[in-house]
């Protein structure tokens, strides 16, 4: 009894300070939707009403967005968006009904699983079956029910396997490590690639393009954009240090007798280069007028594609633009990699 007066404490001070005035997204938060959800804009705008309008939902504590705003704000969520998120999560995790008390749980899963490790195998790690054997770890644990290696090469240049695992899991392991009192030390090293979430239904993201404006809005009977997320061989235009043949070919993974990477002279428009950490080029939104030259370059597959987010790290997002070829003077539709300001 005790419980659910507090639950509906809870609900009837939400209630007395919900707004029902400002139930109505504005331009900035509902093009922040589509940048973190994937939305089309008139998803992004229902969605948010929808949230705002829902006053049973689980809102997120001071204390809890007090310990992760810093790292969220500079993902782009404000408190709002980081809420949708954490019950986008839990929808995903369970069709039941949820008490209060689940959602800090199912929040701290949700921040272990997005915070990905790259753990190199080699000593009593030196399998997926020895990770595998490890007492503590089980499916239900980690959330990965599937294990696989990934070639690369180590900080000497020398050929290594790798495995992705979560935050919890690289807990587990070195608490199992720590237990047998191995002076062994488990290599981990951040995972992470740059985010690719193109729209089915808009233009978003696109380079210097504010998809959410009338003129660059599709139509009913327009053909889906173009590329679509998952659509390979695929043009992207590179620029700083992708250009370089050589960093490409490690990045890929090429042989050494393969032939060199192929590249085309080309530029883009709605972008401009600037430099960050002293030394890196970033592609940033500019006018529809400015340009950016550099190379455009066919990724075949996926696998391709996953290598080149990973070089690039979530610091860059992908994006659309159109590409026009300096050697002959076309345009194709293709994709390239935006800095995200944090």
């Amino acid at each position: 009894m005790w419980e659910l007066m507090v639950e509906l404490e809870s609900m009837a001070q939400f209630a007395a300070a919900h707004d029902p005035e400002s139930q109505e997204a504005d331009e900035k938060t509902i093009r922040r939707w589509q940048e973190l959800f994937g939305y089309s804009y008139s998803e992004a705008a229902a969605k948010i009403e929808s949230h705002r309008r829902d006053i049973c939902r689980n809102p997120v504590s001071d204390t809890h967005w007090d310990l992760v705003h810093v790292e969220k704000e500079a993902q782009g969520y404000d408190r709002e968006a980081y809420e949708h998120a954490c019950q986008l999560f839990v929808s995903q995790q369970t069709r039941t009904r949820l008490t209060r008390q689940d959602l800090p749980r199912l929040v701290h899963q949700a921040r272990a699983v997005s915070n990905r490790y790259l753990l190199k195998m080699e000593g009593p790690l030196h399998s997926i079956d020895s990770i595998k054997a490890i007492p503590c770890l089980s499916d239900g644990d980690t959330g990965f029910s599937e294990l696989r290696l990934i070639a690369g090469t180590d900080d000497s240049g020398s050929p290594a396997n790798f495995c992705i695992v979560d935050a919890i899991m690289k807990h587990s392991i070195e608490k199992w490590l720590s237990s047998t009192n191995s002076p062994f030390q488990a290599t981990f090293v951040r995972y992470s690639k740059a985010d690719k979430a193109l729209s089915s239904a808009s233009h978003f993201p696109t380079i210097g393009r504010d998809t959410t404006l009338p003129q660059h809005r599709l139509v009913s009977d327009s053909a889906p954009p173009s590329p679509a997320q998952d659509e390979y061989p695929v043009w992207y235009f590179f620029y700083g240090t992708l250009v370089n043949p050589d960093v490409l070919r490690r990045v890929l993974s090429l042989d050494d007798d393969a032939k060199p990477p192929i590249y085309r002279p080309a530029r883009i428009t709605g972008g401009a280069l600037l430099v960050w950490g002293g030394k890196y080029l970033a592609l940033v939104d500019a006018t529809e007028r400015s340009t950016v030259e550099g190379y455009a370059f066919l990724v075949l597959s996926s696998e391709q594609e996953d290598a080149l987010r990973c070089y690039e790290t979530d610091q860059y997002e992908v994006v659309r633009c159109e590409i026009r070829m300096l050697d002959n003077d076309t345009a194709v539709k293709g994709l390239t990699f935006r800095f995200i300001f944090a």
